[in-house]
């Protein structure tokens, strides 16, 4: 996904409080009238060079891994004698001793989501496929303003759906499988689908070319549920599917459903025809809604999966899914064939204009009866509205309640910048870690992704009042040209391309964290390699090799060799 997005202006302090507590959001002028797409807008408060320093509160680096990016959920594994694997971007690490990380496999690595599949006596490694967001090269509009995107997405030839290796042996990793989720569709988002080893994967996914109920810019398709059997790796089969009433705007009566929106009440969708809409239509439509910016419509769509904490086929019913603009949804799956949705909390429109106001799930602190949902803010310079990250009740799964937010993180004392908004880049939350791991969770604790805010800790022992005990600022890596450092130097037509690419390269300093609850150590994904670290919040580190004893949900790897 393209990382550079735009178009802001800066509110009043009080104007923010009311935002980020309840203020209700005003209803912007249309769409097609603004300039605004996925490249920075610096404020005159925004620093003017890339901070490279690290700022570190109640943490400690164990160690670092440079030169490396992005990494896989769910990317710990252990072999033989307690050795532990990190599959990292295109490289397999060992981080047995995470003081001396060893590349193990150079260039041969795959990141996915890591289980161990008992009926083969297998580690596998399940990835992602999907048609690329061409319409990031467009901008400001996007696939509003680039119709030719629609026939390039229509025109990609690679796989749409999801991959299956042969993780075994780390050094020698091997293809066994590819599952195409369909042939005009989307195909699966990178991090957006869940599988513990289990019976059934749960995929984030538009199988077909009528989910055109996407109303956001970067992608033609509205990415619904699709349940999987994995029981066969190398023959995977389509259980069902489940999705929002209007998503499939390609069908009959689907998008009167649309129409009946929440988040576009007021905003022309009146006007949208009373007909099945193809990719084109759709698109035509879209583009007249009166949203601020095209950059500020809103994502109607899953975004990452649903989370299913105890398999179904051992008598787990509940799943936890996040359907960006639509908000947070509970769903009941004791018939699989027949996946229902139960308990919904939305507070659209006013948390759901733009971004990606539910972006995924932490069920941590399940145990005791409470989801965190995670917001995900797409413009870099605080070019949106502010989405908080929910704990909400689900004790009674037909009736989800909000019960706190977690707070706002601030600077460091001594940062050049008295507010994250001012630190070039995107200020916003992202990803909890991977639900599955090595070790039992503390359910009182919580690294988050902040992007420019790095990593953050929170102490949920109280869900009504968390609180952060630590944090990790990473430098802020990537390139900054002195013609960018200023809004002219995006809108001057001689360097506005440049500047907006350029601002990709920075927009998100720490992208991804995983954790190994039994050694108690954080691994962060950043744009300057990855940090492996410890904080006391969590608990003293183990530094060598430990057998993995538990894991982090029931039956998760059972059978695994030690």
């Amino acid at each position: 996904m393209s990382n550079n997005h735009e178009r802001f202006e800066q509110p009043s302090r009080r104007q923010f409080l009311q935002m980020t507590m309840g203020g209700a959001a005003a209803v912007a002028a249309g769409a097609s009238a603004a300039y605004a797409h996925h490249h920075g807008k610096p404020m005159p408060q925004s620093l003017p060079y890339l901070d490279q320093r690290i700022y570190l509160n109640n943490m400690e680096i164990v160690g670092h891994i440079p030169g490396v990016r992005g990494f896989g959920a769910g990317m710990v594994m252990p072999t033989s004698g307690g050795q532990r694997v990190l599959f990292s971007g295109g490289d397999v690490f060992d981080v047995t001793d995470p003081r001396n990380p060893k590349n193990i496999n150079p260039g041969g690595g795959a990141s996915g989501q890591l289980a161990y599949h008992a009926p083969s006596k297998r580690w596998l490694m399940m990835t992602a496929s999907q048609v690329p967001y061409f319409t990031q090269d467009f901008m400001p509009g996007g696939k509003y303003s680039a119709p030719q995107t629609l026939k390039m997405f229509k025109d990609w030839d690679g796989l749409r759906g999801i991959r299956v290796f042969d993780v075994t042996d780390p050094t020698k990793i091997t293809k066994i499988a590819e599952f195409s989720t369909g042939k005009t569709g989307s195909g699966v988002h990178g991090d957006s689908f869940f599988w513990d080893g289990g019976k059934y994967a749960y995929l984030d996914v538009a199988p077909d070319d009528t989910y055109t109920g996407m109303v956001a810019n970067l992608t033609p398709y509205s990415n619904g549920l699709m349940i999987v059997d994995v029981t066969d790796p190398t023959a995977i089969k389509e259980v069902s599917r489940w999705h929002v009433p209007g998503q499939r705007a390609g069908v009959p009566g689907e998008t009167a459903e649309l129409k009946k929106w929440r988040i576009l009440q007021g905003r022309g969708v009146e006007a949208i025809p009373n007909k099945t809409l193809t990719m084109e239509e759709a698109t035509e439509a879209f583009k007249k809604l009166k949203f601020e910016a095209f950059d500020r419509m809103p994502y109607t769509m899953s975004h990452l999966p649903l989370y299913v904490p105890k398999r179904v086929e051992d008598g787990g019913r509940y799943g936890y899914g996040t359907w960006s603009a639509f908000g947070f949804f509970v769903h009941d799956l004791s018939d699989i064939k027949n996946p229902k949705a139960v308990g919904r909390f939305d507070p659209a429109p006013q948390y759901g204009m733009d971004g990606i106001p539910f972006h995924t799930a932490w069920l941590g602190l399940l145990d005791r009866g409470y989801v965190v949902t995670i917001s995900e803010s797409l413009n870099p310079d605080c070019n949106e509205t502010w989405l908080p990250c929910w704990i909400i009740d689900v004790r009674d799964p037909r009736n989800p309640v909000p019960v706190a937010q977690l707070p706002r993180p601030l600077p460091p004392p001594d940062a050049p910048f008295d507010d994250f908004c001012f630190s070039r880049g995107r200020f916003s939350p992202h990803l909890p870690p991977h639900l599955s791991a090595p070790g039992k969770i503390a359910s009182n604790f919580l690294p988050l992704t902040y992007f420019n805010a790095g990593i953050r800790c929170y102490d949920l022992s109280n869900p009504l009042a968390p609180k952060e005990v630590a944090y990790f600022v990473c430098p802020h890596g990537g390139e900054l040209s002195p013609e960018c450092r200023t809004y002219e130097g995006y809108t001057d037509p001689a360097t506005g391309e440049k500047c907006r690419k350029e601002s990709g390269t920075f927009n998100r300093p720490a992208d991804l964290v995983s954790i190994e609850w039994d050694r108690k150590l954080i691994y962060a994904g950043t744009t300057t390699g990855v940090y492996i670290l410890s904080t006391p919040a969590l608990g003293k580190p183990t530094l060598g090799a430990m057998p993995v004893t538990e894991w982090s949900l029931p039956q998760l790897n059972a059978g695994a060799p030690v």
